[in-house]
């Protein structure tokens, strides 16, 4: 039995084979509690209130990795009363600071297609020139994946996002004077932006596998990363205004100062208990002390999983690649004048906002009806490669018979974009809960996998681009050819081999 020393101190829930422990707010001292398969062992506490461990079997102890899952199911057995449970309102708080570091990601993301344009012009860069400039944010990006989900799982997502937060805004600002200075000097605070801003979805991706259940998983996934289709109209709106009236150096130096902000905003709500009395801030730091070693060796056996990353890598290098080009696309292909802030550009982006508040509620609502997660994952990701597909293969319909002097098809152009974007937000119900849905103990880990070869099309894809629309002056060829044959082959992938059940390591 519990130990009454434990008793006195903590409420113990039983949970078929598990259980979890929740702790009143009182002074903490390392303490034995005695527990049915008889053995002692110390309960630690780092900064948060509720700490989760799963079964203790008459053979041993394993752990549970989210504290809310245990919970509910406790309420769903009628273990406890849900008017017993606190309401962790202090779990969205902390998600919607996330998505709006996620508007700052993209915001520091696009201003380059924007303020490459004018650079361009000034330093006479060709269009490959153009192409290594953008395409040096992604070797950033792809350097840091794998290390911010083995960091995110050893000392906490809220670290990992808050560096990089800080490291992406110092070399935001440190654009302006390293353009003057060379191509490659600015290519190098590109790769500083990368490096920082690929420790971000590792942390954040840590952090709600940690906090939130299943069933609210897409809401949680779509607000979060909804926050980047916010970041580019944000983004797209800003850049051309400052660059028209303020010089284009002026972008870069405003967007960093903005997350200099955010930074100094998560330490306040960190340190003034945004997680204390909810208890999710820090309770990825609080799990971590319990982690084991990753599981190397199942993950690389894990077909669904691969399954995910090659689906990522499709899914990217349509979305990467027509976030560095659209804007070119737009001036040169349509006559449209991006730095007169042209709203045709944001349009597409615009669709991305008003599409995401849709996708999280479905997408839950369905598996809340009985749909399995599998299906839900399955059916949500090909309308995010599928209906782009078909809307690039109009598109390129169009594009050929229209020409910057005749732009009448412009609008049409911009209607089928705005489709295709639109319809990719599906993926946050898709891929991007996926990691969480294999493994929510180790999912800053596979997320930082996926995002690590996700980030090669960005690397790769947006530079050849470049050399091909050098060699062939054709955007359909350079484009959205490419793009519709990766997005096709992602769906088939995910179709065939992903899947939304737990595995057994994770």
């Amino acid at each position: 039995e519990v130990s009454s020393a434990c008793v006195a101190r903590d409420r113990h829930t039983s949970i078929g084979r598990r259980s979890f422990v929740t702790r009143r707010k009182v002074p903490w001292t390392p303490r034995q509690c005695t527990c049915r398969s008889g053995s002692e062992r110390p309960i630690k506490k780092e900064g948060a209130m509720f700490e989760a461990k799963e079964a203790v079997p008459e053979g041993g102890t394993v752990e549970t990795h989210n504290v809310h899952e245990a919970r509910e199911d406790a309420m769903e057995k009628g273990t406890i009363s849900e008017k017993s449970v606190k309401p962790a309102s202090g779990r969205w708080v902390m998600i919607l600071l996330m998505s709006l570091a996620f508007v700052l990601c993209n915001m520091d993301k696009v201003n380059m297609s924007v303020a490459v344009i004018p650079l361009a012009e000034e330093l006479a860069w060709s269009a490959s020139q153009r192409g290594i400039v953008s395409s040096a944010f992604f070797l950033g990006y792809a350097l840091t994946q794998l290390p911010a989900g083995w960091i995110a799982n050893k000392i906490g997502g809220g670290k990992v996002l808050l560096a990089g937060v800080a490291i992406w805004s110092f070399g935001t600002m440190l654009a302006p004077p390293a353009a003057y200075s060379s191509l490659w000097g600015l290519c190098l605070t590109r790769v500083l932006v990368g490096l920082g801003e690929g420790l971000a979805p590792a942390a954040a991706v840590g952090l709600m596998a940690e906090c939130i259940p299943q069933k609210a998983r897409a809401r949680a996934v779509s607000l979060v990363f909804g926050g980047m289709d916010v970041g580019s109209v944000v983004g797209l709106l800003l850049a051309p205004l400052l660059i028209k009236y303020c010089g284009w150096n002026s972008v870069f130096y405003i967007f960093g100062l903005l997350g200099f902000f955010w930074c100094s905003l998560w330490i306040f709500m960190q340190t003034n208990g945004l997680g204390s009395s909810d208890q999710l801030l820090d309770t990825a730091d609080l799990s971590s002390a319990m982690q084991k070693e990753v599981p190397w060796k199942e993950i690389a056996n894990c077909t669904p999983f691969f399954a995910t990353v090659a689906t990522h890598f499709c899914y990217n290098y349509g979305y990467f690649t027509l976030l560095a080009w659209l804007p070119s696309y737009f001036e040169v292909a349509l006559g449209l004048d991006v730095r007169g802030a042209g709203w045709f550009t944001l349009i597409p982006y615009l669709a991305m906002c008003l599409m995401t508040p849709f996708v999280g509620p479905v997408a839950d609502g369905l598996v809340a009806r009985g749909h399995s997660v599998t299906r839900v994952r399955k059916i949500a990701q090909c309308v995010a490669l599928l209906g782009p597909c078909l809307a690039l293969a109009a598109i390129s319909i169009l594009t050929s018979i229209t020409s910057p002097a005749n732009s009448s098809m412009a609008g049409a152009v911009v209607v089928l974009l705005s489709f295709a974007f639109a319809m990719g937000t599906w993926s946050r119900a898709g891929l991007y809960c996926n990691h969480q849905d294999l493994s929510p103990r180790y999912a800053s880990v596979l997320l930082g996998i996926s995002n690590a070869v996700g980030a090669i099309p960005g690397l790769v894809g947006v530079s050849i681009a470049g050399l091909v629309y050098d060699r062939t002056h054709s955007w359909e060829w350079s484009l959205f050819y490419p793009t519709m044959v990766f997005q096709a082959i992602g769906a088939i992938l995910f179709v065939c081999y992903a899947s939304g059940e737990k595995q057994s390591w994770g």
